[in-house]
């Protein structure tokens, strides 16, 4: 209100005081004054009672205001072979990160590259300086360092470098089996084979973890994580690490000699579609950048390719199987040339006259085979290929399996007909064609290929089990009497396939020699050359398949594929411990290792991949010797998986981070031995 207004109304309403209530002010103003004085005394006290005895819950109080939650990663699950050797895992490392402006200030270019290369020889130079180019302030380098790399870059002291602690996917038996583990992104996530066909049981949960923050920093990490964080499952593979390594090793002998476009060996148990040894050319180290897409591409699963002659079992099978044909039947095979229809000419590589059915698929006559096939006419021959799971995606845990290609028989020519019945006009993936025969070398049961055997949650407990459930697909007796006529393949003078011997086994096996379609009908001069076959053929243990995809200097299944087989069943059996036909046991296994010296870079093959010592193979046939066990604690897990594979000891990790407790001291054991290693996350 204004000076003015409020002047009047002091004047109307409080009236002037007299000489007696001056006194009676001064007495009231006394005891105003000490109610006030009492007042604050009170407040003093109680001041003095809420910074003692309330402290505490006030303090509590203002730390709620600055606790917040933070996400806290679960860690992801490993990836193990069945005998649970690990093949994937998350590890401690630390991540470089750079300075780049601090860097060029410094003119420490070259040293800061020199440094690195000399810890990765491996690592794209141009990679590094272009990192180091940018105009940034932080750029976080694709590398990882262990303790001891960290160590030797920190003594250095170059200018502008600095270093993170982080978790990093680490593959500690670098290709070995590269396209069945797969690897993971940038962002933590699978890209492909097993990483990403079972990603989301690999990845565990997150959970949300009380930390307290000032000036936007995390202080400290109280308490427990939240309880809903789970590790992520472990995937139990079917892979056997030893028969792998013989595969990564035959492989690169098969690219050294024959020089092909891309290569795939595929190793399977028949009597429960477990896939035992899988490798492709072009390959990767998942440990690495991929320079080349192609490099990742799993032939075996992904590419499909014309089966070629490997199909004529199929049809004998099933003419076999309807009566239409009977086992003592021969037929005239027109000496290797026969004019189909009007317009079409069918030719034999080996021309004969007449032939039994078994001596058909020994000398491989595509000409009686396109005679058998008219017996079932198009209608019957399509539903059998299409029984043995041609024409269908597999069930396998590898993203991108195809399915191949397989026209309706409403639409195939006469001359297709013709074609499908050898094995052309169609395509198929070096699995499905390895499924299907392996139908054949178990009585006619087929099982869908698993790559899986056991997934396993963080405490051990079985999420999921392969649990082989075979389908019939002919009888036991039609099977059988296949399987001896592939054994004439191998083992007579009329055979295609006497490369394929093994020394101490029958073999049942099938050569094919296909012809690649080129832009305008089948190209000269290139070829998909194969071998597949299975041993002992009497009680058939695995079904290995051999492909070749344009090989240089040769192209006959028998030349090029049929050794490699010869030389994998050899071994296989050795390490598997398979007695002889004769009864006898086979020889002592020898060390496993994985070689890749001289292989073209062309077909992305790094150099370097020796894996040593040799791998563990199945206790019953490697002789015991006695090794030292050593003292794990401290390490971090890709260290002590090293550490143990040089002892020629097993281990088996619980948890992630640092060791800190093995169930059995250091000391004399007997190799193949089993430790168990705990793992902490570090403090």
């Amino acid at each position: 209100m204004s000076e003015k207004r409020g002047n009047i109304l002091r004047k109307n309403l409080i009236p002037a005081p007299m000489a007696s209530d001056l006194k009676a002010v001064g007495r009231r103003s006394s005891l105003v004054g000490a109610a006030i004085c009492a007042a604050l005394v009170g407040a003093g006290v109680k001041a003095t009672r809420v910074a003692t005895t309330e402290h505490e819950a006030y303090a509590e109080q203002g730390n709620r205001q600055q606790l917040r939650s933070f996400k806290l990663p679960a860690s992801r699950g490993e990836i193990v072979d069945r005998d649970f050797m690990t093949l994937a895992v998350d590890d401690r490392v630390h991540k470089i990160a750079i300075n780049p402006r601090l860097v060029r200030a410094r003119k420490a270019e070259d040293d800061v590259v020199a440094a690195i290369l000399e810890l990765f020889p491996d690592e794209d130079e141009a990679y590094l300086r272009e990192e180091i180019g940018k105009d940034k302030a932080y750029r976080q380098l694709r590398l990882a360092l262990n303790d001891q790399q960290l160590a030797a870059l920190q003594k250095r002291g170059l200018p502008g470098l600095s270093f993170e602690p982080a978790t990093a996917r680490v593959y500690p038996r670098g290709l070995l089996a590269s396209h069945v583990l797969g690897r993971v992104g940038a962002q933590g996530s699978g890209t492909a084979g097993v990483e990403l066909g079972l990603d989301m049981a690999l990845r565990g949960r997150e959970a949300l973890s009380p930390a307290y923050f000032a000036a936007g920093k995390k202080l400290l990490v109280d308490g427990v994580p939240d309880p809903g964080v789970a590790r992520g499952d472990t995937v139990v593979l079917t892979i056997d690490s030893a028969i792998q390594a013989m595969v990564e090793e035959e492989i690169n002998t098969v690219v050294r000699q024959w020089n092909p476009v891309g290569t795939s060996i595929v190793v399977l148990d028949p009597r429960t579609g477990e896939i035992l040894a899988l490798a492709n050319r072009p390959t990767f180290d998942p440990n690495h950048p991929v320079d080349e897409a192609r490099q990742t591409n799993n032939l075996a699963v992904q590419a499909a390719y014309e089966p070629g002659s490997t199909l004529k079992a199929i049809t004998v099978a099933a003419a076999l199987e309807t009566g239409a044909v009977r086992e003592n039947e021969t037929f005239y095979c027109e000496k290797g040339r026969w004019k189909y229809t009007p317009r079409n000419v069918i030719h034999d590589a080996h021309p004969a006259e007449w032939l039994t059915v078994s001596e058909v698929l020994a000398a491989s006559s595509n000409i009686c085979t396109t005679k058998i096939a008219d017996r079932l006419g198009k209608q019957t021959l399509s539903k059998w290929v299409r029984k043995f799971h041609f024409g269908e995606r597999p069930g396998v845990q590898l993203p991108g399996a195809t399915a191949g290609l397989l026209a309706p028989p409403e639409k195939w020519s006469d001359i297709q007909m013709a074609n499908i019945s050898f094995g052309q006009g169609m395509s198929a993936s070096p699995l499905q064609v390895t499924a299907a025969f392996a139908a054949l070398a178990v009585g006619g049961v087929y099982h869908d290929p698993t790559i899986v055997q056991k997934i396993l949650d963080a405490r051990g407990g079985v999420v999921w089990e392969h649990k082989p459930d075979g389908e019939r697909l002919v009888r036991a007796g039609t099977a059988k009497t296949v399987l001896r006529m592939l054994e004439d393949v191998v083992h007579t003078q009329l055979g295609t396939g006497k490369n394929a011997t093994v020394d101490g086994y029958r073999v049942a096996g099938k050569t094919s020699t296909a012809q690649k379609a080129g832009s305008k009908g089948y190209a000269d001069g290139l070829y998909y050359s194969s071998f597949i076959g299975t041993l002992p053929a009497r009680d058939p243990r695995v079904v290995i398949l051999v492909s070749v995809d344009a090989p240089e200097g040769a192209h006959y299944g028998n030349d090029v594929a049929a050794p490699s087989f010869a030389r994998l069943g050899a071994q296989i059996m050795t390490h598997l411990g398979v007695p002889r036909d004769d009864g006898s046991a086979p020889p002592p296994p020898k060390p496993v290792t994985v070689a890749a010296k001289e292989i073209k870079a062309d077909l992305g093959v790094l150099e370097g991949l020796d894996v040593e010592p040799e791998l563990p193979g199945k206790a019953v046939v490697r002789p015991k010797i006695v090794t030292g066990l050593p003292d794990f604690t401290g390490l971090t897990l890709a260290q002590a998986i090293d550490l143990a594979d040089r002892s020629h000891v097993q281990l088996r990790a619980v948890g992630t981070g640092v060791a800190v407790l093995q169930d059995i001291q250091p000391g004399p054991v007997d190799s193949g031995s089993v430790v168990q290693v705990f793992f902490e996350p570090p403090t």
